[in-house]
């Protein structure tokens, strides 16, 4: 009970510590410094864990609150220590290891009691696959936008920031044999589209999903017979047919375009690639995995990236908080953690943690 307790409480101190912090972003101006690896490894002895699989992205921040809670009073519950673990894991990947039983906790770490994917589709997918409600509905933690990331001369040469850009633009400039020679810039080449694996990462399952929103015109409640259309499947088409980088993740990507700047080629690399918005500030920070080792100084790239918002719309990661519904989650935790949030129904963040926490 104790574990799904803090496990909860900790889920609403991460969200506390992020609606009060003063900086624009998850990490300063310099980028984030932390080692996330040394509480992953750390020797709990005796104390409780409560293991967290995390999406890259927020890694950096979630160990470092969870650093802080560790060390704080809130960590000792009763005379009994708690330790949390927070484990950077891809959202695709956790979504298919939930459903198996979480195989081979050497390979993989320990099972998670929390899981934090970059968004709530993840849980609906390892819902399905299980056929059973594995990842109940989450408590979200920040919400961060899918933007198409370009170089800033590429957007530029589209009409960016005054002329909006979207995915039809997209699909006739990748349909275009002159490709970036049609606006001037025959030292670009074609057109050229990095992507995520939309089975691992989240910014690849929304930009997919977003194609065909865009395709349908439609802002919800996409159906089979959509997917179907012609005029779909031609866009779609036209558009994926441009993409000549599948990486698996976003941080993979961006590491790879980081060092194709480093060359002075990356306008020839890539000319853009759906991510988060948060993704993007790290990039240009000169941070594009989002951690910095220990001794790694961050490098403004020469190119920046600019988010563009695709007119058509676009889709928000929410980031849920998830007590897992699973063999390794015992009942009495699994009680503990609902009948502590569900009673506090409070007014602010600060209350649901001490609702939470009062209650052992």
């Amino acid at each position: 009970m104790k574990r799904a307790a803090l496990a909860l409480g900790l889920a609403f101190t991460v969200l506390a510590a992020a609606c009060t912090s003063d900086d624009d972003g998850a990490s300063g101006d310099d980028g984030d410094t932390t080692d996330t690896t040394s509480i992953a490894q750390a020797d709990p002895g005796d104390c409780v864990v409560v293991d967290m699989a995390v999406s890259s992205e927020k890694i950096a921040l979630l160990t470092d609150l969870a650093e802080e809670f560790n060390a704080s009073e809130l960590a000792d519950l009763g005379g009994q220590c708690v330790v949390v673990r927070p484990r950077s894991v891809a959202s695709g990947l956790a979504a298919s290891l939930i459903p198996q039983g979480w195989p081979d906790p050497e390979q993989n770490g320990a099972p998670p009691v929390i899981w934090s994917p970059a968004a709530s589709g993840w849980a609906g997918i390892v819902n399905e696959r299980a056929g059973a409600t594995l990842a109940p509905a989450g408590t979200p933690f920040m919400l961060t936008p899918l933007v198409i990331a370009m170089p800033q001369p590429m957007a530029e040469a589209l009409g960016y920031p005054e002329q909006p850009i979207g995915f039809a633009d997209l699909a006739a400039l990748a349909n275009d044999p002159e490709g970036w020679a049609g606006l001037g810039h025959p030292e670009w080449g074609p057109f050229r589209l990095g992507k995520t694996n939309p089975n691992y990462s989240t910014s690849g399952l929304n930009f997919t999903i977003a194609e065909y929103y865009a395709a349908t015109g439609k802002t919800a409640d996409l159906t089979t017979e959509d997917l179907a259309r012609p005029a779909s499947v031609e866009l779609i088409d036209q558009i994926e047919s441009s993409v000549v980088h599948y990486g698996d993740i976003t941080m993979t990507f961006l590491n790879n375009w980081f060092a194709q700047d480093l060359r002075g080629t990356s306008l020839t690399y890539a000319s853009a690639v759906a991510i988060e918005e948060k993704s993007l500030i790290d990039y240009n920070r000169g941070n594009p995995d989002g951690v910095l080792s220990p001794g790694e100084e961050p490098r403004v790239p020469r190119v920046p990236l600019v988010a563009v918002y695709p007119e058509e719309g676009t889709l928000y990661s929410d980031n849920p908080f998830i007590v897992l519904d699973t063999e390794w989650v015992d009942e009495d935790e699994k009680a503990a953690a609902a009948a502590s949030y569900n009673a506090s129904n409070p007014a602010t963040i600060n209350q649901v943690f001490t609702a939470v926490i009062s209650n052992f």
